[in-house]
């Protein structure tokens, strides 16, 4: 944010509901599609009939979600997360690319990005568990990690760590936390712990799963102007052909050579270049 402000641009970073300082939903059923409407109704409070999304993690699927309800009020949308869903049709690109790469890789640096298919069986297993307990037993977790510090810290460290360090190389895990920051990590930690909101929070996953996936199944992006970036420790990896499906107007697709989930700590640079450049393009 401070580098986007140093550059003159104004910027509107809201929390989601039950993270942090933002008040846990008081009803069921606050999913990411009700999260992008009622993001959508803060721009307009705030004056801004027309905007620029940026999102990566939920953000980036809630400012899809945004930009194709409300197409005529988003210029743009710049995610850090190229699929918003993960279905047959993502899984027999990457079967097909492993057999026949010629029919699905333009090229060898989109092949080396996504390829082998055995390593994306191992992001899986190794940094997807967490997103299956919250979505599955929330409430259950949620108890533990409000009530211990030590769960918090281990619950809050295995993703920034698995999704930013290489993949299959536990001596690298130590450096891909350092890479976010202490300072960053210590205050995410501190946030959730003192405004108890851990549990809360993961109540998105369960929305997300139970009221949204069919839509984001389906949903497409016709003609609102998308940039993508992607990082290597991202769990999942789309050729833009795959993801030409939802988002019909790609005009920049930019790779990385690291940082992750998370990429707006451990590659910040990398993150706000191709934000201000694509802003550039469509203005």
């Amino acid at each position: 944010i401070p580098m986007l402000l140093e550059q003159g641009y104004t910027v509107v970073a809201p929390s989601l509901p039950g993270h942090g300082f933002t008040d846990a939903p008081s009803v069921p059923g606050v999913s990411p599609c009700v999260v992008a409407c009622a993001y959508h109704k803060l721009m307009t409070k705030l004056g801004y009939d027309k905007y620029i999304i940026h999102g990566g993690d939920w953000g980036a699927i809630i400012g899809a979600v945004m930009t194709h309800v409300y197409a005529d009020h988003v210029m743009g949308l710049h995610n850090t997360l190229n699929h918003i869903h993960f279905g047959w049709r993502q899984i027999s690109q990457t079967v097909v690319g492993l057999f026949a790469p010629q029919l699905v890789y333009t090229t060898p640096q989109e092949e080396a990005f996504i390829n082998p298919i055995s390593g994306l069986e191992q992001r899986m297993y190794k940094k997807f568990a967490f997103f299956h307990t919250q979505t599955v037993i929330p409430d259950t977790l949620g108890y533990g990690i409000v009530d211990s510090p030590l769960g918090l810290i281990s619950w809050i460290g295995s993703p920034l760590v698995l999704n930013s360090a290489p993949n299959n190389d536990p001596e690298q895990w130590r450096q891909g936390l350092l890479n976010f920051g202490l300072d960053n990590v210590c205050a995410t930690l501190l946030i959730y712990w003192t405004t108890r909101s851990a549990q809360a929070s993961m109540r998105l996953h369960y929305e997300f799963y139970w009221n949204d996936r069919e839509y984001l199944e389906n949903f497409t992006i016709p003609n609102v102007p998308v940039a993508i970036s992607n990082f290597p420790n991202e769990i999942i990896h789309l050729t833009k052909f795959t993801s030409w499906r939802t988002f019909n107007n790609i005009k920049q697709f930019t790779y990385h050579d690291h940082g992750g989930r998370y990429a707006h700590l451990d590659n910040t640079e990398g993150v706000v270049g191709d934000l201000t450049s694509f802003i550039q393009e469509i203005q």
